[in-house]
């Protein structure tokens, strides 16, 4: 029996210890899991390959801008930021990135949930965020991937090069890189596209050379891998054959209309209250939807409580225009005469303040100014001096200063409270029951019943000793 109950209590503190340990490894590990769909090489391999697309060398992957992208992400994701952390080439070279030369360098990152590569991507797909595509100076990449406690993935993609060094002239002290392609990290099957030009009919077909992927294809068009798919009845999950044609959707295209063509926004109407809501469609950026609905960026920013380097989401909704606000007729301002009040005799008074002449105070009263003299038995020699003050035969408007009602004999009217329906309220009428009762008519009715009441009761109690004498007579 002992031994039995040292297991089932053994037993009990396992399952106890079982209930909280899985607990404290996930927490510990909640901000810094990566996103299970896109990593930081694909983020690197993504830019590389549309860097290629315009005709430049792959950026060549370094491991001290890989640790710095890679503690920024997961900085980013601790804190839940919105906003770039700054300074991207100050932590780079403190990092030891230049060996103390001066660095320069750029910073893209994307927030979201579980964003596709395409998805990032066009995220970035303004000139602002493509920099380490188009740049030549631009010779180094890294990028770090970190997930919040919140379950928002932050990717980080960060691009750099050291003044006054050309490309493969610096080496990196950081280490080797582990990863796909080799010691350097960039892959060897990076194939830029090459554009198709439109057939006799204008449509555009694209053949796929060796080493291009959906992403590449759609990035180089402008379009999106959703459009590939499906315009050419294919889906991501199958593999691309070398020689195969894909038909390239665009403006022209009969039924196509997203994403909308570079360059292009199409604007929205205002709604019934005037308000003005965009929806951010691929490759749409701040200057190009600022350009679009003829306003200021900082306008829109202000509108939406957001901050210039924060990246657009696809569909993120944008408040251009907030709705008209209602004008309420705003009153004319009292004139002069309107303001003024009786005093205690009930007549109007103007007091002089200094500065003021009888033919300033006629014109601001618009009366003559032989009138003011005569109401206060002046002359054209008086002299006038400031409190004094003149008396002025006006009447204001009846608006300007409510009168009390005399009182007469007329009965008032209550005003019902309010009910949820209008209620009407007639005045008693002759036909109606009890229209001519009055209070006199109820007293003197009154009296008369209480006399009636009376008389019967001393004719009952006559007859009563009536008949009591006659029995007993």
């Amino acid at each position: 029996m002992l031994r039995l109950t040292l297991i089932f209590r053994l037993l009990l503190i396992l399952l106890v210890a079982s209930l909280f340990v899985p607990a404290i490894g996930g927490r510990a590990e909640a901000h810094l899991a990566p996103s299970s769909n896109v990593t930081a090489f694909d983020l690197i391999i993504a830019m590389n390959t549309l860097r290629m697309s315009n005709g430049l060398p792959a950026l060549e992957e370094d491991p001290i801008i890989n640790a710095v992208a890679q503690s920024t992400a997961e900085y980013m994701a601790a804190n839940q930021m919105s906003s770039h952390i700054g300074d991207v080439r100050g932590r780079l070279a403190s990092a030891g990135y230049g060996g103390g030369d001066t660095v320069w360098g750029t910073e893209n990152f994307a927030v979201g949930s579980d964003y596709s590569i395409d998805e990032i991507m066009l995220i970035w797909g303004d000139a602002a965020h493509m920099i380490p595509a188009v740049n030549p100076a631009y010779c180094h990449v890294g990028a770090g991937v970190a997930k919040s406690s919140n379950g928002r993935t932050y990717y980080v993609l960060q691009a750099a090069y050291v003044g006054g060094k050309a490309c493969g002239e610096y080496k990196s002290v950081g280490g080797t890189i582990n990863q796909p392609g080799g010691s350097t990290g960039v892959s060897q099957l990076i194939v830029p596209v090459k554009i198709a030009t439109p057939d006799e009919d204008g449509r555009i077909y694209h053949e796929v050379k060796a080493g291009q992927s959906f992403w590449a294809i759609a990035v180089a068009y402008k379009i999106t891998i959703r459009d590939l798919e499906t315009w050419n009845n294919i889906s991501r999950d199958s593999k691309l054959q070398i020689g195969q044609r894909l038909f390239i959707p665009g403006s022209n295209t009969e039924g196509y209309s997203t994403p909308t063509p570079v360059g292009m926004v199409v604007t929205s109407k205002p709604d019934r209250e005037g308000k003005i809501i965009h929806s951010v469609q691929p490759y749409q950026t701040l200057t190009t939807i600022a350009q679009a609905y003829g306003v200021q960026i900082d306008i829109i920013l202000a509108l939406n409580g957001i901050q210039v380097d924060w990246p657009l989401q696809i569909g993120q909704n944008l408040l251009i225009q907030p709705p008209a606000a209602t004008s309420t007729p705003t009153p004319p301002p009292l004139s002069p005469i309107e303001m003024l009040t009786p005093e205690i005799d009930g007549k109007y008074y103007h007091t002089i303040q200094p500065g003021e002449t009888l033919l300033l105070i006629a014109n601001l009263y618009d009366i003559s100014l032989n009138e003011l003299m005569a109401w206060n038995g002046l002359n054209s020699s008086s002299l006038i001096y400031p409190d004094q003050k003149l008396l002025l035969q006006v009447t204001p408007p009846a608006t300007a200063t409510p009168t009390s009602l005399p009182n007469t004999p007329t009965a008032t009217v209550t005003t019902p409270p309010p009910t949820a329906s209008p209620t009407l309220n007639l005045p008693p009428t002759t036909n109606s029951p009890g229209a001519n009762i009055t209070s006199s008519n109820l007293n003197r009715n009154g009296r008369l019943g209480w006399i009636a009441i009376v008389g019967l009761a001393m004719g009952g109690l006559l007859l009563l000793v009536f008949s009591t004498r006659k029995i007993r007579g």
